[in-house]
């Protein structure tokens, strides 16, 4: 396996387990996850239950999708998207000073939104560019053999 290769795959697996973990906490309090959307105050309340109710099975379709290789391309747009998502997110709320609770992974009990959240969500969207660089780039007829 030639270095790109094992990179895509590195990036694939840890997005697959990343997306996967943020999704059950989520799943499992859908109540509590909206309350975490609606403090963002980006969409209003009925929006949010929304959201709380389709963005969990979303990251976990990608995930999944991320670890067995099924629809990769998609799962890879979707990853960038919701990479790059999370980040704006959590900028317009610290920008706007707000004072909430990431809601990232957990419902409840997380990290607030700081520097440090910022600067991990930053890196998690360009991992997610690098991911997506490395799929749609094609190999060299050196890497082919």
């Amino acid at each position: 396996m030639n270095a790109k290769r094992f990179l895509q795959m590195i990036l694939r697996i840890g997005f697959a387990l990343l997306l996967g973990y943020a999704s059950i906490d989520k799943i499992r309090h859908p109540y509590d996850f909206a309350q975490a959307v609606t403090n963002y105050r980006v969409i209003g309340e009925s929006l949010s239950y929304l959201v709380a109710i389709t963005l969990p099975y979303v990251e976990l379709f990608t995930a999944l999708c991320l670890m067995t290789g099924f629809w990769l391309s998609t799962a890879i747009w979707l990853n960038l998207a919701l990479m790059w998502m999370f980040f704006i997110m959590v900028l317009q709320a610290f920008f706007r000073g707000l004072d909430i609770h990431c809601g990232c992974f957990t419902v409840e009990g997380e990290s607030s939104i700081g520097p440090i959240k910022i600067g991990e969500n930053l890196l998690f969207a360009l991992l997610s560019v690098l991911l997506l660089y490395l799929e749609t780039k094609p190999l060299s007829s050196k890497e082919q053999k």
